[in-house]
């Protein structure tokens, strides 16, 4: 039997999808997500997140830069960090619209605009689904 704690990942093929809720009003439950998803790209795992309620406010251009954190620096580094891994960016169109007034231009370059149906297709292919 392999011991789950020393065996290596099998990536291949694999799909992660984490959902992100908190928003920058809550500055300590933003830089986990992000940090995660990018290990989790560097292993090579297709990583998709998903901003939803009032998450898309840290996808606003300029805003992570505004998020501290505890130990100093910013929200920005670890955004930096995910997308310099290939983690893929999706916002609700309708928390952009209808609860921060966020136009598609006013986000960060390669985050897409989705329908909330995306995130139903999105949970029934991913091999996990990890909710912040």
């Amino acid at each position: 039997m392999t011991d789950p704690t020393t065996a290596p990942p099998d990536p291949e093929g694999k799909k992660i999808l984490m959902i992100m809720t908190s928003g920058p009003e809550d500055p300590d439950k933003t830089y986990a997500p992000f940090y995660t998803a990018a290990l989790m790209a560097a292993m090579e795992i297709d990583t998709t997140m998903y901003f939803l309620m009032h998450a898309p406010e840290l996808l606003r251009r300029g805003a992570a830069e505004r998020v501290p954190l505890k130990k100093g620096g910013n929200l920005k580094m670890f955004i930096d960090m995910a997308r310099e891994n290939g983690v893929k960016f999706l916002a609700c169109a309708e928390s952009c619209r209808d609860l921060c007034e966020i136009a598609e231009g006013d986000l960060l370059e390669g985050v897409q605009l989705v329908g909330s149906a995306t995130l139903a297709d999105l949970a029934l292919d991913a091999d996990s689904v990890i909710s912040f």
